[in-house]
Formats: structure tokens, sequence, C-alpha cells
């Protein structure tokens, strides 16, 4: 059956150096969120917490209950208010001065502040509201954040954004001494703009996904001599069936691959239906060198030879520039029910 190598020591490579870039172990939240980009989430979880993160960060609740026990803490990013309290080491990112309103009381949260990204968040004006919020509901403020909208271009929309997020930090602090509270957690580093930085992190600490994995989209003149990140995922099929074809014969859906020669054809356990790529035959699509023949089906694709097994990618960013699309919508669309294996 096809199968997913997840490697240890690349994983643990990148987040050793984005820990280090952030000023340790505890300035370091690993974001875990969908399927931990599609390697796995409890997987992933395990890992990290045998490397000696403490934080993390998943997109619902579902996803914080199988993996709060390894953390201190566990941010969900993207779910809805809950009707019910929470265990102890989750907590939840508020998007709005509305959903505020509606966490149960003693709920913990992290602020989300909109810097300028305007995608969601709490504008600048209304932070001294939301507090309010928080006193009279007895909330736990556990951080306050933001999420810069072009941290991986070449631009200065991420100073103009830190900058924004600074004033909101200035206002924030002035209010949790007039109304007593416990310093929350600033965080607004991304892995682009975590990578990006020449000083010290100057927020608690930075939410890395992407560069975790082994990837970055930041613009090329933005990348350091230092900065080296290793895949972690490979993604391999295994055979089907081999038959003999001879010059002329045609293979799959619409015959759109034609035998150059007489030889072999095997087919192998991959197909879109397990969140590969549908590759439509008209154009080369090579896979480590070696070309795909023809249409990718739902549970399979044909190629020349005989191998009992093929690696699909190792290195996503050739399939993401083929498809025209990013690293990211490549690795999470990946089945979860293909198995992860993990190796060293």
């Amino acid at each position: 059956m096809a199968y997913i190598e997840i490697s240890k020591d690349n994983y643990w490579y990148n987040i050793d150096f984005l820990s280090k870039k952030a000023g340790g172990k505890e300035k370091l939240m690993v974001v875990l969120k969908d399927n931990a980009y599609g390697h796995g989430l409890e997987i992933m979880a395990k890992l990290s917490c045998g490397f000696g993160i403490k934080k993390s960060a998943v997109k619902t609740l579902d996803e914080a209950k199988k993996i709060s026990f390894l953390f201190d803490e566990v941010l969900i990013l993207a779910d809805h208010p809950p009707r019910e309290l929470q265990v102890d080491g989750i907590s939840y990112a508020v998007h709005s001065i509305e959903g505020l309103k509606k966490f149960p009381k003693q709920s913990s949260v992290h602020i989300n502040i909109d810097s300028g990204m305007h995608r969601n968040g709490i504008r600048v004006s209304e932070i001294e509201e939301a507090f309010e919020i928080v006193v009279e509901n007895k909330l736990h403020l556990n951080g306050i954040f933001t999420h810069f909208r072009s941290a991986d271009e070449l631009s200065c929309e991420q100073f103009w954004q830190n900058e924004n997020f600074e004033k909101a930090k200035l206002v924030a602090k002035n209010l949790v001494q007039k109304y007593d509270l416990v310093m929350p957690k600033f965080h607004s580093c991304n892995s682009a703009s975590l990578l990006r930085r020449k000083t010290p992190l100057d927020d608690d600490f930075a939410r890395c996904g992407i560069s975790t994995y082994g990837y970055t989209h930041l613009h090329e003149t933005l990348i350091g001599e230092d900065i080296c990140l290793k895949p972690v995922m490979s993604l391999w099929a295994e055979k089907l069936s081999t038959r003999e074809l001879k010059k002329g014969d045609r293979v799959g859906y619409g015959g759109t691959f034609e035998m150059p020669e007489n030889g072999e054809v095997s087919t192998y356990d991959i197909g879109y239906g397990d969140g590969f790529f549908r590759h439509d035959g008209k154009s080369e699509l090579l896979l480590e060198n070696r070309a795909i023949c023809g249409r990718v089906s739902m549970d399979s694709f044909a190629m020349l030879g005989r191998e009992e097994k093929v690696r699909l990618f190792y290195n996503a960013h050739y399939l993401a520039q083929k498809f025209g699309t990013i690293t990211y919508d490549i690795i999470t669309k990946i089945s979860p029910y293909i198995r992860r294996v993990v190796v060293t």
C-alpha cells in the first residue's frame, strides 16, 4: 500500500534551527493544524514534544483534544467558541468582539489584533472594549497576537504591520495594568517573518508552521545563507500491476499517452482520491525524473518500467510549480488515510 515517510531527523533539524532563531525552545510554537499540514497530527505532535517544544497550535477543538496532553498549551486558531469550558491547557484564538462575548466564563483566550491584514481580528480602537469583556466574564487572557499578510514578499508591509502591532501592544499593556491582570504573551511572527529577522525576537514566542516541515516561500532576496530547511515528507506509491504494451498502444482514460516503443507499463496505488493532483496527461509530469503515462486516475497512475515502488515527491516545490500553486496546497491535500511511517 502507498505510504508516507516522515523524517524525524529533518523535522528536528528544522525546529532546532527555528528555535535558535526565536531564542530558545520555549519561544517556539509549532503549528500542527490541518493534520500537521498533511504530515499526521499525532505523529508530529509526539515528535515536537520529544524535541522539547511546549506550545502548539491547531485548527479545531477535535485536534486539540488529541494532543493536549503533550503540551503546556494548545492554541485553537479557527474553531468557533465552545459551549462549555475547556480543559486546562487548551485556549482559543478570538477574532472579533462578537466572538469574544460568546466564550464561557473562565475560558482561556488569545486575542487576534487586526494590524493590517483585514481578514479578521480586533481593531486597535476595540482593544479596551475587549478588555472590559475579559474582565466582566472572568476570561483568562493568555495571549495577544497578530498575523502578517506579506511577510514572505519583498515589500515594506512587514514593517508597517509590525509598527501597528507595537502600538496595539502598548495599549494592551496599559490596560493590563489598569485592570490588574497577568501580562499576556505577545506573538506575531509566522514562519516567513521569523526567518527574515536580523534582530532577536522581541515577542514572547513565534508561531511556525510551513517552515517546520521544510519549506519557505520567502522572496529569494530575503533568504539568508543560513536558511537551509529540509523537507520532512516523502510520498511513496507501490505497484499494483505490470503489463507489456506495444508501440502505439495508448494508456489510461482518454488514451492520452501513446507508447513510443514496445515496453512495460506499471500501475501504482495513488490517485487524486488520495489527495494527489489530477494530472490531465496533456503535458509532461515528472516524478523523480520519470514521467507519468497519461492521466492520473482516482486511485492510481501509470509509469514506464516495473519498479515495485516509486517516490512521487520528496520536495513539493516542483509539483507546486507544475500545478500553479504553493507547497502548502500539495502537502495538506494528502489523504489522512495513507499510512505514515517515521524514519530517521
